[in-house]
């Protein structure tokens, strides 16, 4: 089936035509004319933002060259082709930083070229959550984008401390661009810590599951008293229990910063079931040299460090293992990473762990998000002056 769409774009009357399959226009010839009547036509949007699937992207995707990973990578144009259609006045575009460098920076510059030729103008760069008050370092690269006659948003100014490295993007020709400064030589405020996210939230065994506990404890940072609100309860304080064998494992880690998999006996253990078996997995001395000396793998927290690379299935063999809570023996819980992010307490997440887990994993931080929200408020509110 062949569809043909007049569309005027910013002034530039542009024809399109595509081919829809007939699974689609089945689907399509399903929905109710109330509900189509409700949706809005091109130039009733005014902003358009999101992120396309990253897993492709993503350095910490060890299939990003299969089948659906090349897919997902392709779900950016079907992402522009929404600006295309509802002519927005501002959008934004978020995705992991290796979006910028995949594919040689091909598909970066492809979405830069499509939106400068749909008349819009562009802003590009790559933020570090940690510098707008998150506990765990997180980069992002954004796009922003306005319609003619609009003003384009700033980026907004890092507040913490964050000794990483300046975030640059390399532009064709070999110049060098960084959308913020540096906040490794200082900023107004210091960097949150894991005590600040979780210091005060109340001790969790292994094994349980109460999505709902009381806090024990006053908040005893400045964003613990931000994050927790009024709440009087503590929800999704849960993680997925360990095995009986990585249990004691946690149990035999000292409480103690950068302590890991290193800092096991090596000794064998008994379990309730009768068998003997190595405190140390075989696989982690045996070819720790090919793999960075499996760094950080069965890992406690530092409380005055930051939360590691944010993962939808926290678990001490994983890729980034280290997961455990700094003063117990267990994996880090659904609430601790959610403060990692910057959420409130008063958010709720849906599904079973792994489901909370990958909600969390997912967004742009709540503070980062703000602080975006802030800058676009700003044009929006200085266009209305201006009229």
């Amino acid at each position: 089936m062949t569809n043909t769409v007049n569309l005027f774009l910013l002034g530039t009357l542009y024809i399109f035509d595509w081919v829809s399959t007939k699974e689609a226009a089945e689907l399509a010839g399903k929905i109710d004319p109330e509900t189509i009547g409700n949706l809005p036509m091109p130039g009733e949007v005014d902003f358009i933002n999101g992120g396309p699937p990253c897993q492709g992207f993503s350095g910490m995707n060890r299939f990003n060259n299969s089948t659906w990973s090349k897919v997902q990578c392709e779900m950016i144009l079907a992402f522009l082709s929404f600006v295309v259609y509802f002519c927005p006045r501002y959008f934004l575009l978020e995705n992991v930083r290796n979006f910028v460098s995949f594919n040689k920076g091909q598909t970066f510059r492809l979405s830069l070229a499509s939106l400068l030729d749909m008349g819009y103008q562009v802003r590009f760069g790559i933020l570090e959550a940690r510098a707008f008050g998150v506990a765990r370092s997180r980069k992002r690269a954004f796009v922003w984008a306005t319609a003619p006659g609009e003003l384009l948003p700033e980026w907004p100014e890092p507040m913490h401390v964050f000794a990483g490295l300046e975030l640059k993007i390399v532009a064709p020709g070999g110049i060098s661009y960084a959308a913020v400064p540096s906040t490794a030589y200082g900023a107004p405020f210091r960097s949150i810590t894991v005590r600040d996210a979780i210091g005060e939230l109340p001790p969790v065994e292994n094994g349980s599951s109460k999505l709902t506990i009381e806090y024990v404890s006053y908040p005893v940072s400045w964003f613990q008293k931000y994050i927790r609100e009024n709440m009087m309860a503590l929800n999704d304080h849960i993680f997925k229990e360990m095995n009986e064998l990585n249990l004691i494992r946690c149990q035999r880690i000292p409480r103690c910063p950068g302590a890991e998999w290193r800092d096991l006996p090596d000794e064998k253990v008994k379990l309730s079931s009768g068998q003997t078996v190595d405190l140390i997995p075989w696989c982690l001395p045996n070819i720790a040299r090919r793999h960075n000396q499996w760094k950080g793998l069965f890992g406690r927290l530092d409380l005055d460090g930051n939360f590691p690379i944010s993962v939808t299935d926290p678990q001490p063999m994983g890729k980034v293992g280290m997961c455990f809570n700094p003063e117990q023996d267990r994996i880090i819980t659904v609430r601790e990473c959610a403060c990692s992010q910057g959420f409130m307490d008063s958010y709720a997440f849906c599904g079973n762990i792994q489901n909370k887990h990958r909600q969390i994993r997912n967004v742009v931080p709540p503070p980062l998000a703000y602080a975006l929200g802030r800058k676009l408020k700003e044009v929006i509110d200085m266009n209305q002056h201006s009229c």
